[in-house]
């Protein structure tokens, strides 16, 4: 058995919030005194960035960078050590934006830093550079297009195979976790969101639902979304009614389209399962 499976059960940076300390997503230009409340600051200019790095208020969780990768002149507040604000950084094209990255070398060497994508083709050069680079990376799958489910199938298998793999990679990492017995929560929670526990604000300041823009319609709750709408899945007798990864998946991949074929989906659920009952199987050994 590849020895880069033993011990990835860890849950490590992916136990939720409690409800009662939910985490805004605030943009720079509408941050407010927050208090102790904690917050995610979206930057999107090197001035937003240098900001933050340089007077971080008590609260603040980390910076969501966005559109900065490209500009090589932007990081170098990020290398200097005056705060340890950790960075999520996102790649809006991960197929096309993969060789920046190595502008994150010298960043991560003094604060802790994320990649975010979303599974878009070609998303795999990405997060086997990030992989490389040892950056942990968070993987927004959404609803992937047919040929990207078999770009995500390659993904997981390097994740679970591949002894270069050091860091976490979200969604796999907690997905084996789960599977190995731990208590990570829905996908909705690994990936960071579920409303009740990840609230995000449109340009407006208004709270809004994942994956859609705008603000949702007043009779949506964002507590309770992620229950209720798994709720009505399984009353509109979808396929999540009788889907064996239902308790981790919570209806995620039926979002924002009820109608989206899982099929390729729970062949990859079916992968991780494969691999956890692999570790299951060798720590019984070991004992």
């Amino acid at each position: 058995m590849d020895q880069s499976l033993v011990g990835v059960g860890s849950t490590r940076g992916c136990v939720p919030p409690e409800p009662d300390q939910r985490i805004a997503f605030v943009p720079s230009d509408l941050v407010m005194e927050q208090g102790d409340r904690p917050f995610v600051v979206i930057v999107r200019s090197r001035e937003e960035l240098g900001q933050w790095l340089s007077h971080p208020p008590a609260g603040l969780q980390r910076l969501e960078v966005n559109g900065l990768l490209a500009d090589p002149d932007a990081w170098e507040p990020a290398t200097q050590s005056s705060s340890n604000v950790p960075l999520d950084v996102f790649l809006a094209s991960p197929g096309l934006q993969f060789s920046d990255l190595y502008r994150l070398v010298e960043v991560c060497a003094v604060r802790d830093v994320r990649v975010s994508m979303p599974a878009s083709p070609g998303f795999l050069r990405a997060l086997k550079l990030a992989v490389a680079l040892r950056l942990p990376v968070r993987l927004l799958p959404g609803q992937p297009a047919p040929e990207v489910c078999a770009e995500l199938t390659e993904a997981v298998t390097f994740y679970l195979r591949d002894p270069m793999v050091e860091t976490p990679m979200e969604f796999f990492h907690s997905v084996m976790a789960f599977m190995c017995g731990g208590d990570t929560g829905s996908l909705w929670t690994i990936l960071e969101e579920d409303p009740a526990l990840f609230l995000r604000q449109d340009p407006e300041g208004r709270s809004r639902l994942p994956r859609v823009s705008g603000s949702p319609s007043p009779e949506v709750s964002l507590p309770t979304f992620v229950e209720t709408r798994f709720k009505q899945l399984v009353e509109q007798d979808t396929e999540c009614t009788t889907c064996p990864w239902r308790q981790i998946c919570q209806g995620y991949f039926k979002w924002p389209d009820p109608s989206y074929d899982c099929r390729e989906i729970k062949q990859l659920f079916s992968i991780i399962k494969a691999a956890a009952d692999e570790v299951r199987q060798e720590l019984a050994y070991q004992d």
